[in-house]
């Protein structure tokens, strides 16, 4: 729905700059049961580049867009020095994009973005990303009736066509499936393929364990990006954003819905669930003080769980043809159904290359329910 107006960008340069960017998306999502707004302090302190994690091996630059003087419109440009290293040069990012439905306002934030990667030898343009593969990523294109997940994007239709109308095309889809009847499950059944896969293993499964965690960490550190290697768009993280991220769920562990697989005393593999704060999030509007967090901290940790998020399987490269992640799955589920009231289960996301996963899951019951597309275009 094209409008008149003269549209102008404008970059971000000061304190007062970044919470105009911040808030804009309140414009967009006003009137939309599904989006989940950000919590304010803590996107302050990701997006500042004194703070954030993605500092240390990137650059960033934010823009508004104006028109008739009020924000119509919002987009990051953002370089990645590590991806550089990893992949070769040449690719820049775009992300934290947000748009009124006007095609003008898009394709002036994605010249601006495209402009200032320019400058910085970059000829190819990904998006979106907040910042990384491994932070908030990809664009709605399928599953716009549901609240997104914990650290799942959400978007209006239209903004598919406001990336498609700049000349983007697909790069990569992720999917998030989900399995709405889990209490339905043959828990007998599962304990004996369970038992079936271990009887031919020499590894051991090990629920959570705060101090265990902690003495483990450089092992999972090494292990997830051991793991994840071969993945599309895969950067390595850095200790930093590790700790960042796993600053992040640490506080939301459940001992039930985390498995560790051990070989002797090696770390070969890992699980995490996590109870999916979303619909409490929601309705917290932005806001975190010290009594929202103690009030998100009960319901990670022991109030009864109704909906959770899969977030993270990994399995050490020599050790993925065991079968290994079918016997976590079944391990957290069969916990799941005895131990909890969860009656809906997010598994996300799931490169949609790896189809051996998604059938997988797919063999226990879950269906396709979100599609997040990343896009491209040289620039």
């Amino acid at each position: 729905m094209a409008t008149n107006g003269e549209i102008t960008l404008s970059p971000v340069k000061d304190a007062a700059g970044l919470e105009d960017f911040l808030r804009f998306p309140w414009r967009i999502y006003q009137n939309d049961p599904y989006w989940v707004p950000p919590l304010l302090p803590e996107q302050r302190r990701f997006l500042d580049q004194r703070t954030g994690p993605f500092f240390e091996i990137g650059e960033a630059q934010y823009f508004l867009a104006f028109r008739d003087g009020e924000p119509v419109g919002r987009i990051s440009a953002h370089h990645n020095r590590l991806h550089d290293e990893y992949h070769g040069p040449g690719t820049g990012f775009w992300g934290f994009f947000e748009a009124i439905q006007d095609p003008r306002v898009a394709q002036a934030l994605f010249e601006a973005a495209a402009a200032w990667l320019r400058e910085r030898g970059c000829h190819r343009l990904v998006g979106p990303l907040n910042f990384s593969i491994y932070d908030e990523m990809g664009l709605l294109v399928e599953g716009f009736d549901s609240i997104p997940a914990m650290f799942q994007t959400h978007n209006p239709p239209y903004y598919v066509d406001l990336v498609t109308s700049w000349g983007f095309r697909k790069a990569m889809d992720w999917v998030a499936l989900k399995n709405p009847h889990l209490q339905d499950a043959d828990v007998p059944a599962m304990e004996r393929r369970l038992e079936e896969i271990l009887s031919t293993q020499k590894v051991t499964l090990a629920s959570y364990n705060p101090r265990e965690l902690d003495r483990r960490s450089d092992e999972i550190f090494h292990l997830f990006n051991d793991a994840w290697s071969v993945n599309w768009g895969h950067v390595p993280l850095t200790r930093r954003q590790f700790d960042h991220m796993l600053h992040e769920v640490k506080p939301l562990l459940r001992r039930d819905l985390v498995q560790m697989v051990l070989d002797g005393e090696k770390l070969v593999g890992f699980g995490i669930v996590l109870p999916d704060l979303n619909p409490l999030v929601q309705k917290l509007d932005g806001r975190l003080n010290p009594w929202d967090k103690l009030w998100l901290l009960y319901h990670a940790k022991f109030a009864p769980v109704r909906k959770l998020r899969a977030m993270v399987l990994g399995i050490a490269q020599p050790y993925q043809l065991k079968r290994l992640h079918h016997a976590i799955f079944l391990k957290t589920w069969i916990a799941i159904i005895q131990k909890t009231s969860c009656d809906f289960i997010d598994y996300s996301l799931i490169p949609g290359n790896l189809r051996h996963w998604i059938k997988m899951i797919q063999s226990f019951g879950g269906q396709i329910y979100k599609i997040f597309r990343l896009f491209e275009r040289e620039i």
